[in-house]
């Protein structure tokens, strides 16, 4: 028996921006490129980010569309004004319907569970030279438990690290137990910064 298509209904159309709050990142993964991190950069103040969205929204409001955000660095939670932004951002811009962050997971799992206050979407991203496996899966896990699909989401980018392929099939098995989303990313290595990887982080998953 043929299914029928009882009706189709629009997406919503978003003003949507990608917001790279700085280069400064906890991390030196040897694929990322320079223009992209750095462990030198100072971070923006509040006043200033806070200044930078009124830019944009006295720019843009004419166009009376909701606003999707994504916030990217860098590593944006070790901006320690960034959730006092999401947090001001939600109280008073009714007009902001989605906000959506790319992390490298290293913040604790407290700083999540208050992120999911005011954010739509976390996207985690696996970068096994630095990451405490045991520790960023937990986090993970109990971030997913608290952002319920559909109104809500964790994404996991698995880094197709060359060197990391016997672990990236415990991490694919952990979060497929855990109903969890997740896609392996080809990585780039063509702006490496280096030939070897420093290896500091702790492969400690066991499954």
């Amino acid at each position: 028996m043929m299914e029928k298509i009882i009706s189709v209904t629009p997406l919503p159309e978003y003003f949507s921006l990608t917001w790279m709050l700085g280069s400064r990142c906890n991390y030196d993964c040897m694929y990322c490129p320079t223009e992209l991190h750095d462990s030198t950069s100072g971070p923006h103040d509040l006043e200033t980010m806070q200044q930078t969205w009124k830019n944009i929204h006295a720019q843009t409001q004419q166009k009376n569309l909701r606003y999707k955000i994504s916030f990217t660095g860098g590593e944006v939670t070790a901006n320690k004004h960034f959730l006092p932004l999401v947090a001001w951002l939600r109280s008073n811009y009714s007009c902001i319907a989605m906000i959506l962050l790319t992390t490298n997971g290293s913040a604790s799992e407290s700083y999540y569970k208050k992120l999911c206050e005011h954010v739509e979407s976390i996207s985690f991203s696996t970068h096994s030279e630095f990451m405490d496996e045991r520790k960023f899966f937990n986090t993970v896990i109990s971030t997913n438990k608290i952002m319920i699909r559909p109104q809500k989401s964790v994404h996991v980018n698995i880094m197709d690290e060359h060197w990391n392929q016997p672990r990236i099939a415990l991490y694919k098995k952990l979060l497929t137990s855990h109903n969890i989303s997740h896609t392996v990313n080809a990585v780039d290595y063509d702006k490496s910064t280096r030939t070897h990887i420093l290896k500091q982080g702790k492969s400690n998953l066991a499954i």
